[in-house]
């Protein structure tokens, strides 16, 4: 039948002719103009590359770059990279970690403004959490951020579940867009599939073909990318029943747990690479618990505290730095949180309320001879 949605085949007609003519035309194409082609195509794809690794991308508005809204991956990169493009100015603290360090504060401006309130000096502030964002994602980040700057590297049982691969393709820039040689080097060492990967374009021809695929329709049709960046996912419209949390509790020990127990030795060994590169480049760090909904949990995540917790101590300890929990000192109720770990409003504001104390402690403890070499410490590093 040759009437309908498909065109007619003449199935009797032969095909080796045209198999051959097109055969023929390849063989045609000179090898002098192959090899110029390749050649052209190695500087483009270099540039492309250092677009992305020296930050210049970002001298385009966020706006354009983001898939979604909700793209916290594009925004965590684009927003170092625009700083590194053009520092702040005076000190920048980071705020690290997965979704629920991105619920943790109302938001940058506001913890910077709360930061000089409490008596600490004038700073910006920036909410990089990401989504399952691992110990790798935020070495990067303090691989690349200008300095002076002070890292709130946030911890809770969610970030030591990621699996080593997912650390480790960080090195390649998935998901971040940051680049970052110390990972790359620590990877080479442990993971034999990444030891010939030298530049993160895997991950900018990952994010750019995703790009293209969220906007191919929309750039067919004229229209241009552009939308703003939300932060918050969750608000006091919406919080878990009671029963639906108490079923979350009982999944994480049973699906989760696992996976914790797993995992937990090779994320503890790359936070410490994480310090070890902030030690390096003098970046500051504090070590933060992130909000737990302990009127629902009851005590039921003790065990998995149990086991990273001296951990994180131990490393604090060595290298200098915080670490502070303070989320059950500040009358977060159930009511505060979306579920377990995810905090609404007002919850957020009290409990950036007394990160802001302490960061503004921080700053009061540290000597002017420590601040001077932070100082001398930018210059050198941030020197082209």
């Amino acid at each position: 039948m040759g009437v309908g949605r498909f065109p007619q085949v003449d199935e009797s007609r032969p095909r080796g002719p045209r198999r051959a003519g097109f055969l023929r035309g390849l063989a045609s194409v000179s090898p002098l103009a192959m090899l110029v082609a390749a050649l052209l195509l190695v500087p483009a794809v270099l540039g492309l590359e250092a677009l992305f690794v020296s930050g210049a991308w970002s001298g385009v508005p966020l706006e354009y770059w983001l898939r979604k809204s909700s793209d916290d991956y594009v925004y965590v990169s684009w927003t170092v990279a625009r700083n590194r493009q053009d520092p702040p100015g005076v000190p920048g603290i980071y705020v690290l970690g997965g979704s629920a360090a991105r619920e943790s504060i109302v938001g940058g401006e506001s913890l910077a403004r709360r930061v000089e309130e409490a008596g600490g000096p004038p700073v910006v502030a920036y909410d990089l959490g990401s989504p399952n964002q691992n110990f790798a994602q935020s070495l990067a980040v303090a691989d690349n951020v200008p300095l002076p700057a002070l890292l709130v590297v946030g911890v809770n049982p969610g970030r030591f579940t990621p699996s080593k691969g997912a650390n480790q393709k960080q090195a390649v820039g998935k998901e971040l867009l940051l680049e970052s040689e110390y990972l790359r080097e620590h990877v080479k060492g442990i993971a034999p599939q990444y030891r010939d990967d030298f530049s993160i374009l895997p991950g900018v021809f990952s994010f750019l073909t995703s790009y293209a695929d969220q906007h191919v329709r929309g750039l067919l049709t004229g229209r241009l990318p552009g939308r703003s960046y939300g932060q918050h996912r969750y608000n006091q419209r919406y919080l878990h029943p009671v029963a639906e949390k108490e079923a979350m509790v009982r999944k994480w020990n049973k699906r989760r747990a696992p996976v914790f127990e797993k995992n937990l030795e090779s994320n503890l060994g790359m936070l410490e690479q994480l310090l070890e590169r902030s030690r390096q480049r003098g970046v500051e760090v504090i070590l933060v618990e992130l909000p737990r909904n302990e009127e629902i949990i009851a005590g039921r995540f003790d065990w998995a505290l149990a086991m990273y917790q001296p951990r994180v101590r131990e490393l604090a300890g060595r290298y200098g730095v915080p670490y502070v929990d303070f989320s059950q000192e500040i009358g977060l109720g159930n009511e505060d949180f979306h579920d377990l770990s995810h905090l609404v409003e007002p919850g957020r504001e009290l409990w950036e309320q007394r990160l802001a104390e302490e960061l503004a402690a921080f700053y009061a403890q540290q000597s002017p001879t420590r601040a001077g070499s932070a100082g001398e410490a930018a210059e050198v590093e941030d020197t082209p």
